[in-house]
């Protein structure tokens, strides 16, 4: 009796053992993960600065999409100055400021000479000292080879242009951003969807991934 129940008292402690040490593998697996998906901000400067968020595209696709600058412009906005408001915002951009997205907007439609000008030489008549400037390459809300389904697509290109004393220039640059909603659908497209919600979710989805180069964030999962 006494060395079964010793034996018994072994293998309780092995159990445990072995229940304890799966834990901690998993928090220490779960503490890994989390650090892994904090992702910093790639650009830093917006802090103290009053700041533009442009977007341009060609008259074809602002013909078929007419609130598609003001939308993914306001979209942009909206998520870095959430951040930049939060009670304890991070550092790199405590005051700063934006201009509001309908009066960019504005800007492009009273000056059309700026589609065709370099944007270094438009920014400094922003009266903004940052401007993040969106080009957009590509946009749809059904795939060209199969018009009757759904899945949006968004490729674009930004520039961060810093402007001191009447001069911009390039200061970040990322090319070739692109997304599709939804995400995991086939390529050919999908139904059950409609063009309404595919834009606002494209839109919705590249206004997070810009905005996301100004704002700490979690990486995406895989």
């Amino acid at each position: 009796m006494i060395h079964r129940a010793r034996a018994i008292g072994v293998l309780s402690m092995l159990v445990l053992f072995t229940a304890v040490l799966t834990s901690g593998c998993q928090l220490l697996g779960l503490a890994q993960k989390m650090v892994v998906q904090n992702i910093d901000a790639a650009y830093k400067g917006l802090g103290n600065q009053n700041t533009a968020v442009m977007v341009w595209c060609d008259r074809a696709m602002s013909t078929d999409w007419p609130k598609l600058q003001e939308d993914l412009s306001r979209g942009i906005t909206a998520r870095i100055k959430q951040a930049a408001d939060a009670k304890d915002p991070p550092k790199f951009l405590v005051g700063a400021t934006f201009a509001l997205p309908e009066s960019v907007t504005r800007f492009q439609h009273d000056h059309p000479e700026t589609d065709t000008q370099d944007i270094t030489t438009v920014a400094p008549r922003m009266n903004v000292s940052r401007l993040v400037y969106v080009e957009i390459v590509k946009f749809e809300t059904r795939p060209e080879s199969s018009l009757e389904l759904f899945r949006g697509s968004i490729t674009a290109n930004l520039k961060v242009l810093e402007v001191s004393d009447a001069k911009a220039k390039i200061v970040y640059q990322r090319d070739n951003i692109e997304l599709k909603y939804p995400e995991k659908a086939p390529d050919e497209g999908t139904t059950g969807l409609t063009d309404a919600e595919v834009y606002e979710k494209t839109i919705e989805a590249c206004s997070t991934e810009i905005a996301d180069v100004f704002v700490p964030h979690l990486a995406p999962e895989d």
